[in-house]
């Protein structure tokens, strides 16, 4: 996997996310993150959070995301304004419409 990633919005804006690798700890800052699966030159966003907290809060689902849909990396983004993070995370949310986070707009329904 890439060590960064762009990703668009559907503002057209790019904002670059970075790999996080197994044994480095997740940074305690705010953040986006999203959990990817990789399809050959091409990764599937899988799920897109955000948080005050990345070491807390980034692999809360991770699990899920492992065993029911493949993932199999974690992107992180430093994002200290929380109304940024949010609305970085819905216009990601509405480029890729990953299916975790589809699931779950569905049950809230």
């Amino acid at each position: 996997m890439k060590d960064q990633i762009d990703c668009r919005c559907q503002s057209g804006e790019y904002v670059r996310f970075a790999l996080f690798k197994e044994g480095r700890p997740l940074s305690p800052m705010a953040g986006n993150y999203m959990y990817v699966r990789e399809e050959g030159e091409a990764l599937a966003v899988l799920y897109l959070g955000e948080t005050d907290n990345l070491a807390q809060h980034a692999q809360e689902r991770w699990a899920e995301a492992a065993e029911q849909f493949g993932a199999n990396g974690i992107y992180t983004r430093l994002n200290i304004t929380a109304a940024q993070r949010q609305r970085e995370q819905m216009e990601l949310m509405r480029t890729y419409t990953p299916p975790m986070n589809m699931a779950d707009m569905r049950q809230a329904c």
